[in-house]
């Protein structure tokens, strides 16, 4: 008797483990009460001709015989057999099932992070991060300056591709927002114009757009930045490409402003060169929206010299 009671036990703690994992993977949803009575949102002979429909689906074989496996228990219990409990062929039992079903789990989890990462792979880099990566950086300095070296070191290897070296940035740039800092060592030209020169060499649209988003109010001012926008707004003809980098431009023009007095006029007189000049009505239009207002042009025509 108490081997019954014991195998029922087990019984009872399989079928709560397996068809709480379960309900990962589908929406029918089978409860066990205290008394082991088994209540189902969907008859066992509904259940079984699922298997039997579903058993040429893309689903993971480890997920249909999950499902079977449950089915088996909830039949077991029902007509309490409980003296000789054994898993279908191929099935482990008790503590190897255990482990089954959590590796389940993990395949669906990296499934879920690959998934994400294809979808928008210059930010996956966040998917794999340590948990306690924001907070050692803040309490870590030796880790915090090796993260940037790494981070460094990516972003300027040819070697590497395009979405690895921009994503190298994005993570430099959000390590910089985490430590609360306005600049870095490892965030110096070199590192924006490694990712600058991405979006020159490149014939991709996509990839020239996520350069640009990336660099685009990067905190570095400096003349080269500066021309390296000017160039794109008088070369290219996509209109968002070209928003971004005027966007550049005025921000070169604000960050200089204070240490650098020269590189901001002659940013100012650059701005004021392709506003007063512009062949091309979108250009000047451009220019309107970002410097907003009647105020903003005298500002620049007076640092500027005009």
């Amino acid at each position: 008797m108490s081997s019954n009671k014991g195998n029922f036990a087990v019984l009872l703690a399989a079928l709560a483990l397996a068809v709480s994992v379960y309900g990962v993977f589908t929406d029918n949803e089978v409860i066990v009460t205290q008394t082991g009575e088994t209540i189902s949102s969907n008859n066992d002979e509904y259940n079984r001709q699922w298997v039997e429909n579903n058993s040429n689906d893309s689903l993971s074989a480890e997920i249909l015989e999950l499902r079977r496996y449950i089915l088996d228990l909830e039949e077991r219990l029902n007509n309490q057999q409980f003296n000789d409990v054994e898993a279908p062929q191929g099935m482990p039992v008790q503590a190897d099932f255990q482990d089954a079903v959590l590796e389940v789990i993990a395949l669906k989890e990296e499934q879920d992070r690959q998934k994400l990462k294809e979808k928008n792979p210059m930010y996956g880099f966040y998917e794999d991060l340590p948990e306690d990566y924001e907070i050692r950086i803040k309490t870590d300095p030796d880790y915090a300056r090796q993260v940037g070296k790494d981070l460094k070191a990516q972003i300027v290897d040819e070697n590497l591709s395009a979405t690895e070296r921009l994503a190298a940035m994005s993570q430099l740039q959000m390590t910089m927002f985490m430590l609360n800092k306005t600049e870095m060592p490892e965030y110096d030209y070199e590192a924006v114009d490694a990712i600058l020169s991405i979006g020159r060499n490149s014939s991709d649209d996509k990839v020239k757009i996520q350069a640009l988003e990336v660099v685009a109010h990067t905190p570095v001012a400096d003349a080269r930045v500066s021309d390296s926008f000017m160039s794109l707004l008088e070369k290219e003809d996509n209109d968002y490409i070209r928003s971004m980098a005027a966007e550049g431009l005025v921000a070169q023009y604000y960050k200089s402003q204070s240490k650098q007095p020269e590189l901001s006029k002659k940013v100012a007189q650059d701005i004021l060169s392709l506003y007063d000049n512009a062949s091309d009505a979108k250009l000047k239009q451009l220019f309107d929206n970002i410097i907003g207002d009647a105020r903003m042009l005298d500002e620049l025509r007076n640092a500027a010299g005009q």
